[in-house]
């Protein structure tokens, strides 16, 4: 598991120009892998005792422009393919898409907005105030039992706050085009023939628009 592990966090080194930059990568990779909470930044330097010191270097990590976060989606997906263990059903690979709401306390955070839960979990009140998150997953390992791992993960609504909403209106995405248009850039970025499976929510004129 370690080989392997270490041999997988090898696969991004090239991705960063500065070794201390992909350094940093893996103590936040295994940070996520072995930490029991999950409080951001904090959740890290907890896992590994670090100080002040390691909090602010946690934060320069993530707010640097030496390295792209559209790139690192690409290596990730592209490490998950070379993996060959996707499932597919009629030669394509199977993709999951659906959203997902975080309820958050603080007050200022960028693209926090006001919701109203649909869904039927008794987790989270009628209305509160949090992110809206859009994600895509890949099935892998076997039909008989399959496991959907996450290939991309982004905030769908109230991006005006950090200044990604500058497209006109008859242009704006939609909450359900969104999703589908992120499983489209993936299949077109490796050339892969897939099935995009949503819930009840994405079947809209819309959404057979996109693309």
């Amino acid at each position: 598991m370690l080989s392997y592990t270490y041999q997988s966090l090898m696969y991004f080194r090239k991705m960063f120009s500065r070794k201390s930059t992909w350094l940093i990568f893996c103590t936040v990779i295994l940070g996520f892998m072995g930490t029991h909470e999950m409080r951001g930044v904090t959740s890290f330097c907890r896992f590994w005792g670090l100080g002040t010191c390691g909090y602010h270097s946690f934060l320069h990590f993530f707010r640097v422009s030496v390295w792209s976060f559209d790139a690192l989606i690409t290596y990730w997906s592209t490490f998950v393919l070379s993996q060959n263990e996707v499932v597919c059903a009629d030669g394509r690979a199977v993709l999951l898409g659906d959203h997902t709401c975080v309820a958050k306390d603080g007050r200022k955070m960028p693209c926090v907005v006001s919701m109203h839960q649909h869904s039927e979990t008794q987790s989270k009140p009628s209305y509160f105030r949090g992110h809206f998150w859009g994600a895509i997953g890949m099935l892998i390992g076997s039909l008989e039992s399959p496991f959907c791992i996450p290939l991309d993960l982004r905030i769908h609504q109230g991006l005006v706050h950090v200044g990604e909403n500058s497209k006109t209106e008859n242009d704006r995405e939609t909450l359900g085009t969104r999703i589908i248009q992120m499983a489209l850039d993936l299949s077109v970025r490796h050339d892969l023939r897939s099935i995009l499976i949503l819930d009840a929510f994405f079947p809209r004129r819309c959404s057979f628009q996109t693309g």
